[in-house]
């Protein structure tokens, strides 16, 4: 028995093995090997390339190896690949270049792990072998008596030698060997040869083939036969077809015969339609050449033909014939027609334009559209009044609110060809898309149709001037007759161009300009374009039956307009930064200056507590008769009240002048409040005016204007009181200008 020491010892070896195995684990992971690496097939090989791939399959957190290819041509791998990475997979791949053609290789994956070199099993592949060239022969060409051409050439690989000492060998038939040579002076890019043989002898069966030397080996083509032509007996020969149209060939050709031969005969190209089997017409050949060529022009060919044709003559009780050619005549085309293109369209009529992209093989005579109905399937042709290559057409007699569908033709004397069909709905409205677009869609039918009418386009002045037709003004400002009442913009867009719209202005880009709509006394209605950045002064002159304006979001400059009677308010786009509607009136868009107040309001007015400018002529034309202006008034523009029906107007005493004209015109004003700020009356200030009490709050007599108190009314001295601060009663009565009133009282 063992001593109990031994025993000791012997359990704490055991303990120590235990302690090292669980280390080992910690530092490995629960299952610690050695990585196994694996190659696949060799891929994509060529003659001096291939790809390597392989995979390494690893135990849980063993560490990846380096991992690279080894490879060589011997028994075991002498080459190394650079290091590969492996993707998350563990497959890993390599492409090998300067590889040699046609070689034997082995190889296989290598790692190192740092403690022990990995390898997986060998695989092997073999290089393609060098391409080997390919010669070839084609038939021989212009052969005579003693000449032939030998063409052929070599097929090869990009990288593949050339052959040395390309040569043709060639024979007569009857020998057993091809014992002549001709080199071969130049391959071309292609690989193409060809040379002149000569010295044959006339009547004699040839063979030959073309030959190259490839190292040891002598490589050959494939052998052709041809025969030179006898001594005596004339060739006929034709060349392809030229100059083919649909009624006419040029057709060519000729006659080889040596020098003492006699040139035969009756020479006439025979021909015929293929079809009939036969050729039972001729055409004789005027004369040949000295070169022995022919030629003569086919005429009165039937389109899209084939025909067979040959050249014959008689050589004494012999007729010689060429080989038998065919051509064939262009077919009949018809004309091309591209798709229409829409330019404008409005509800009585459409302008469109199309092309003739090919008249095909006949000038086009006729060309137009067919316009149909599609509720009812009526079809109407309109034609144009001059055929060119882009047509323009201008389509009228539609019906406002139906569809209809519009295809181009065009006519032949080979027939008629149509292009794509359009299809549009009529509407009230008119749209277009290059200026002028207006002027040629509304014609003399739509003038007297509509009241109410939308239109989207560039507008220039000739189409302004057509706008003004048909809301009832000629240029000159005569009744045209028609009878719109409202009028949509929006979508439309004012440029430069064109004539003048009312014989005195022109337009301008986004401007809707003085006299415009002057004297249209139908519209009721104007929602102006989007894009309008200035509306002028007297834009809507006299346009009675106004009723509503809005103005749109991009207007930066806005001038009232004398004369709309029935203007009973004034919009804004709530995307406009510049002004602002308040109950109807048009304010700059922080309400510090009235801009336009619409002549259709009347009664009392108390202007808003924030202007401090009320704008030149801004109540022009008024039906409010009694005005209030706030304290923080500041100032008017001239003629601010002019030609107004305002009876009672209350000035603050923050406002220092009266402009020029600012109550001319105001038939009903009886009763004026200037505050004790005024201190200058300007021209024409009260100019026919009725009034009946002047109040003036200043203590000392404001400044007056050479005309301030000139007036077409008579009465203004006699009839009107005049009153003033008690203690300046004196000052004003002793005042050149204050003292002419007759009734000055103080209060």
């Amino acid at each position: 028995m063992e001593s109990k020491g031994i025993v000791i010892y012997r359990l704490l070896l055991i303990v120590v093995a235990v302690w090292a195995l669980g280390a080992c684990r910690d530092e490995y992971g629960p299952d610690s090997f050695e990585p196994q690496l694996y190659v696949g097939a060799a891929t994509d090989i060529t003659r001096t390339e291939v790809t390597l791939t392989g995979r390494v399959v690893r135990q849980g957190n063993t560490p990846m190896p380096q991992l690279r290819f080894l490879y060589g041509t011997s028994q075991g791998p002498d080459l190394a690949s650079p290091v590969v990475e492996a993707d998350g997979e563990g497959s890993v791949s390599v492409r090998l270049t300067g590889l040699e053609p046609g070689t034997f290789y082995s190889f296989c994956l290598q790692g190192d792990n740092g403690r022990v070199v990995l390898s997986s099993d060998t695989a092997a592949f073999t290089t393609l072998p060098a391409e080997i060239p390919v010669l070839y022969v084609d038939t021989v060409a212009d052969v005579t008596r003693m000449e032939a051409t030998l063409t052929g050439g070599v097929r090869k690989e990009a990288e593949t030698a050339m052959p040395e000492g390309l040569r043709f060998v060639y024979g007569t038939q009857q020998d057993d060997t091809m014992g002549l040579a001709m080199p071969v002076p130049e391959v071309d890019s292609t690989g193409h040869v060809s040379v002149r043989l000569t010295g044959l002898e006339p009547g004699t069966s040839y063979r030959f083939c073309l030959q190259g030397d490839n190292g040891s080996v002598v490589l050959s083509s494939d052998t052709v036969t041809f025969t030179t032509l006898p001594e005596d007996i004339p060739v006929l020969y034709v060349d392809a077809a030229a100059d083919v149209t649909r009624k006419e060939a040029t057709l060519t050709g000729g006659v080889r015969k040596e020098a003492e031969t006699a040139m035969p005969e009756g020479l006439r190209f025979v021909y015929g339609a293929q079809q009939e089997g036969t050729m039972s017409l001729a055409v004789p050949v005027p004369e040949a050449d000295s070169a022995g060529h022919v030629s003569v022009r086919l005429t009165g060919l039937d389109p899209g033909t084939s025909y067979r044709f040959c050249l014959q003559g008689d050589n004494g009780s012999v007729v010689l014939s060429s080989d038998t050619v065919v051509f064939t005549t262009l077919p009949d085309r018809l004309p091309v027609v591209g798709p229409p293109s829409l330019l404008g369209v409005g509800p009585l009529s459409a302008v469109l334009t199309y092309e003739i992209t090919d008249e095909g093989t006949e000038r086009v005579t006729e060309s137009g559209c067919y316009v149909s109905n599609l509720a009812t399937g009526r079809t109407v042709k309109h034609q144009v009044s001059s055929v060119s290559s882009v047509c323009r057409l201008h389509i009228s007699g539609l019906e406002s609110g139906l569809a209809y569908s519009i295809q181009p033709y065009a006519v032949s004397s080979v027939g008629e060809a149509r292009g794509e069909k359009l299809e549009i709905t009529t509407a009230d409205a008119f749209v277009w898309t290059e200026p002028g677009g207006l002027d040629e869609l509304a014609g003399e039918e739509d003038l007297f149709q509509f009241t109410s009418l939308t239109f989207a386009g560039p507008m220039n002045g000739d189409d302004l001037r057509q706008l003004r037709r048909l809301a009832g003004r000629e240029p000159d400002g005569t009744d045209s007759g028609g009878r719109l009442t409202r009028l949509d913009l929006t979508d439309a867009d004012i440029v430069s161009g064109g004539g003048s719209y009312d014989n005195a202005h022109y337009a301008a880009d986004n401007v809707v300009g003085q006299g415009l709509f002057a004297g249209c006394d139908r519209l009721e209605k104007v929602v102006l374009p989007a894009s309008v950045r200035v509306i002028e002064k007297d834009a809507f002159l006299d346009c009675s039956s106004l009723v509503r304006l809005d103005i749109p979001a991009g207007a930066v400059q806005v001038a009232p307009s004398d004369g709309c009677s029935q203007l009973a308010g004034i919009g804004v786009s709530e995307l406009n930064a510049a002004y602002c509607s308040e109950d109807g009136v048009l304010f700059t868009a922080d309400l510090s200056e009235l801009v336009w107040f619409p002549m259709g309001r009347d009664g009392d007015y108390v202007l808003p507590s924030s202007v401090t400018l009320v704008g030149d002529y801004a109540f022009r034309g008024s039906r409010v008769t009694k005005l209030t202006l706030p304290d923080g008034l500041k100032s008017l523009g001239q003629g601010v009240f002019y030609g107004s029906r305002v009876e009672e107007v209350v000035m603050p005493a923050s406002l220092g002048t009266l402009p020029a004209a600012t109550f001319q015109g105001c038939g009903s004003l009886r009763t004026v409040r200037l505050g004790s700020g005024t201190g200058l009356v300007s021209d024409y200030a009260f100019d026919g005016c009725p009034l009946e009490h002047l109040y003036v709050e200043a203590v000392y007599p404001p400044v007056c204007n050479s005309h301030a108190f000139t007036t077409s009314y008579e009465g203004l001295f006699a009839g009107c009181v005049l009153h003033v601060p008690q203690q300046a009663l004196e000052m004003y009565r002793a005042h050149p200008s204050w003292g002419k009133f007759e009734h000055i009282v103080g209060m």
